[in-house]
């Protein structure tokens, strides 16, 4: 594993993707409604908690993503465009999805919770392979 080939200005713009689409995802303009009724929350209720840290670990566990992400497309030897989003989908769908089936049948939270974050962790870890692959060397 070879830590020179990851391209920090990848992992910057694969963070910043991230964030966007967790921003998109999380509002109104997509799934904040539904979220936020499958949740029992309001969204006065998200702002008064700890909301800037949730801010900070999410960007924090972004970062980590994306480092890893970076390593796991640089382990080949070539990486197209295309194999980047397959390595972002099968991570999506295969790591962080699956890992989210545990405390939606431990917990008890409802189905559209799992959805709402499996849907978005499969399209942010797509859309990063894919920046990822672009600059890979």
């Amino acid at each position: 594993m070879d830590f020179s080939q990851i391209s920090i200005f990848a992992i910057l713009l694969a963070v910043i993707a991230n964030m966007i689409i967790g921003a998109l995802w999380y509002s109104p303009v997509l799934f904040a409604n539904v979220w936020l009724k499958s949740l029992g929350k309001s969204m006065e209720e998200l702002q008064e908690s700890s909301a800037n840290i949730g801010y900070a670990y999410t960007t924090i566990a972004g970062v980590i993503s994306a480092i890893v992400l970076s390593l796991f497309i640089s382990l080949l030897d070539t990486v197209t465009i295309g194999e980047g989003a397959l390595i972002g989908f099968l991570a999506g769908a295969g790591i962080a999805s699956a890992r989210e089936l545990s405390p939606t049948f431990f917990e008890g939270r409802k189905y559209t919770l799992f959805f709402i974050s499996a849907g978005y962790h499969i399209v942010s870890l797509t859309v990063m392979g894919i920046i990822i692959a672009f600059f890979a060397k």
